[in-house]
């Protein structure tokens, strides 16, 4: 039986095994896509759109909070929700309007011909 009040260290691990256990944690392989961070043109680019979504963001979280507070314990999200799909199915409204106009050159030339009355 082992006499005194001191404790035994725990066993010193030798540098080949850390080094290795190093070297495997590189090797590790990662599940997904392998991805890079943006550099030059891109990488500002994707600020600018970072930069909208956290304003976006924000501002509809002080709108969700202001509405939390004001309804004291009976907060639900569905009208957040319900506004949320009016507000996606105004923008794709708004998309095919732009989609159904013509673009090409002859066919807004004939709507003009159209609109002055002439048959084409």
């Amino acid at each position: 039986m082992a006499q005194g009040k001191g404790k035994m260290a725990a066993a010193k691990k030798s540098a080949g095994s850390q080094r290795r256990k190093t070297v495997n944690a590189k090797k590790k392989s990662t599940k997904g896509w392998k991805t890079h961070a943006a550099k030059g043109r891109k990488a500002q680019a994707m600020k600018v759109d970072i930069s909208t979504t956290k304003a976006i963001n924000k501002k509809n979280e002080s709108v969700t909070s202001a509405r939390a507070i004001s309804a004291g314990n009976t907060f639900y999200l569905n009208d957040i929700k319900e506004k949320g799909k009016k507000e996606i199915e105004q923008q794709n409204r708004e998309k095919t309007k732009k989609e159904d106009k013509s673009t090409k050159l002859s066919d807004r030339l004939k709507d003009q011909l159209r609109e002055l009355g002439r048959e084409v």
